[in-house]
């Protein structure tokens, strides 16, 4: 069913390949070894093998997102920090866990023999190999749940590469997309998923967004001076924009000054939104405990 074409096209900058120098080096390798494998690319633009094994390794890294993150030095522009790790070759490769190089290579290899590479260290760290689906759903949808969508989205790419049928996966895949600025994308995935396959927490809250952003598209708004209206329709375009916690809150102070106004249509876009969002999003837990509190009291 779904063929995850331009995975790498996410963006060089995501935050499974990072590029990175000596101010950044603690953050992005020593404490983000503390929960995944962090590979330390070392490499050089004038260096012929170094861009041979680039795309592999940048691969692997879309391939293993939930465990595993790519940090590329430049050796050029970093020539004290590659000193400091006494990098005497290049392309090095060192791979680091909990804040220490625990293994590494020389030279170019290819996929297969990095997939051994990366095999071993997944034992020797106890990070899985093999693919829990319900515990990569579980990670996926937490992440999702604090907006944290490039994490989300590795996850779910994580499952697709093992099971490209699987819908749920699919489905959060399309949505992180969407908030990931990526609109057509997430169209794409979506018309990929049977209609009888729609009916998952994801695939919902998923066609719940796209509806609500046909709507707004197909809404004429234009200045007011009233100035609820004109709250309203900021709130729609902060929506449009994917500044969702913005249009929240414009709509939130609507019903706070007058819950009836309009015949309650601020409210009515909330609760569209937090269904488009899903139940166990924090921005729609929040919300509706806000907005209860403003309507019961």
């Amino acid at each position: 069913m779904l063929i995850l074409d331009g995975i790498n096209n996410l963006s060089k900058n995501a935050s499974f390949i990072k590029d990175v120098n000596m101010h950044n080096f603690a953050v992005e390798v020593i404490e983000a070894s503390n929960e995944k494998i962090v590979l330390v690319d070392f490499w050089a633009p004038w260096c012929g093998p170094c861009k041979q094994l680039a795309p592999i390794l940048e691969k692997a890294a879309t391939k293993h997102q939930g465990k595993l993150i790519l940090a590329k030095i430049n050796i050029d522009e970093n020539a004290e920090l590659a000193a400091q790790l006494r990098i005497q070759t290049i392309p090095t490769v060192y791979a680091f866990f909990r804040g220490q190089p625990i293994d590494a290579f020389m030279g170019n290899v290819s996929e297969q023999k990095l997939d051994q590479f990366l095999n071993k260290l997944f034992e020797l760290t106890k990070i899985p190999s093999s693919l829990n689906l319900e515990e990569a759903l579980k990670h996926a949808g937490e992440a999702f749940d604090k907006s944290s969508y490039e994490e989300a989205a590795g996850f779910y790419m994580d499952i697709l590469t093992e099971l490209p049928e699987e819908e749920k996966a699919a489905a959060g895949l399309a949505h992180c997309y969407l908030f990931l600025d990526h609109e057509e994308k997430a169209k794409e995935i979506l018309k990929q998923i049977p209609a009888d396959k729609r009916q998952t927490r994801q695939a919902t809250a998923l066609l719940f967004h796209l509806e609500l952003i046909q709507d707004i598209d197909q809404m004429q708004l234009v200045s007011s001076n009233n100035s609820n209206e004109q709250s309203y329709q900021n709130a729609l375009k902060s929506f449009r924009s994917r500044e969702i916690e913005k249009a929240i809150q414009e709509l939130l102070e609507i019903n706070r000054l007058d819950k009836n106004w309009n015949n309650g249509v601020a409210k009515d876009m909330l609760l569209k939104i937090f269904s488009s969002l899903g139940h166990s999003h924090h921005l729609t837990a929040e919300g509706r405990r806000k907005l209860s509190a403003m309507l019961f009291s």
